[in-house]
């Protein structure tokens, strides 16, 4: 167990948040196969959350799959070379595992607490029959829908996004990393959070400008697909292709924020304050 000298986050200047995101390109550039069959693999499992009872395992497991692709990183940054399995670590780690686990109930109770007030009253509007096609993935259901309807569902989920991810942003690295309690690690990643909002903040816009060019490229091929081109194919590849380079630049930033905010000390060939080696092979 570590005697909880690095629970005090660092305050870095705004600058330091196009840092994060040069160092994370820089660690991809280091592994990007490996890494990319990672993140795809990933991306497979999260496509599991569309389903109903196995979606709900997948949310719950999220916090754990997320500090797997953070291990992946420490891997990379200490030189060495991640397989598949690094993904499923946590879970096999005593301890660790069940406040991963906790946090994602956490953030699945938060989630539903948060969207469920924003849209108190919302789904009154809404037929039986409707809501279940909704909540089988029909999209000609959804298209029938009230525009300011759909606007106050996606704000509403949005801001859930927002807040259960401020939550696990920096708690499942201290969790993983750093063998923090459950509430311990909520409490000192929020503290984070409130100490870095500057550099946090040029993070966030850095990457909304990465992502703004994809994005204009994405929904053109789906506007083309749409209308009987040959977008669909292309959508297809460049969500395969896009997606997990996306999902991969975003744990980079989360990893060297938090190793920048907290530190991590590691001997070489060891995980920093983490599982054996065998778990990376």
């Amino acid at each position: 167990m570590t005697d909880g000298s690095g629970d005090v986050p660092r305050r870095l200047p705004p600058a330091r948040g196009l840092g994060w995101l040069a160092a994370s390109w820089a660690l991809l550039k280091k592994e990007p196969l490996r890494l990319f069959l990672i993140s795809l693999f990933l991306q497979l499992l999260l496509s599991f959350s569309q389903a109903q009872a196995l979606g709900l395992l997948v949310v719950l497991c999220l916090p754990a799959l997320s500090a797997g692709m953070l291990q992946a990183f420490g891997a990379v940054d200490r030189g060495q070379r991640p397989g598949l399995a690094v993904l499923f670590a946590p879970f096999m780690v005593r301890g660790q595992a069940g406040r991963l686990l906790l946090l994602g109930g956490l953030v699945i109770l938060i989630g539903l607490v948060v969207v469920s007030l924003l849209l108190s009253g919302t789904v009154l509007q809404l037929d039986a029959g409707t809501v279940s096609r909704i909540e089988s993935g029909d999209l000609e259901a959804i298209g029938k829908l009230d525009p300011k309807l759909i606007e106050h569902m996606i704000v509403a989920v949005a801001a859930g996004a927002a807040i259960t991810g401020s939550i696990t942003y920096f708690a499942v690295p201290l969790i993983w990393f750093k063998r923090r309690s459950t509430g311990r690690a909520v409490v000192l990643g929020l503290k984070a959070l409130g100490r870095n909002w500057k550099p946090l903040l040029v993070l966030g816009l850095s990457v909304t400008v990465v992502a703004l060019p994809l994005v204009m490229l994405l929904s053109a091929s789906y506007l083309s697909a749409l209308g009987g081109g040959s977008g669909s194919s292309w959508l297809a590849a460049l969500m395969l292709l896009i997606g997990p380079l996306f999902q991969l630049l975003l744990f980079g930033t989360q990893y060297t924020a938090f190793k920048d905010i907290f530190g991590l000390q590691a001997e070489p060939g060891r995980p920093p304050e983490g599982p054996d080696d065998q778990l990376l092979a």
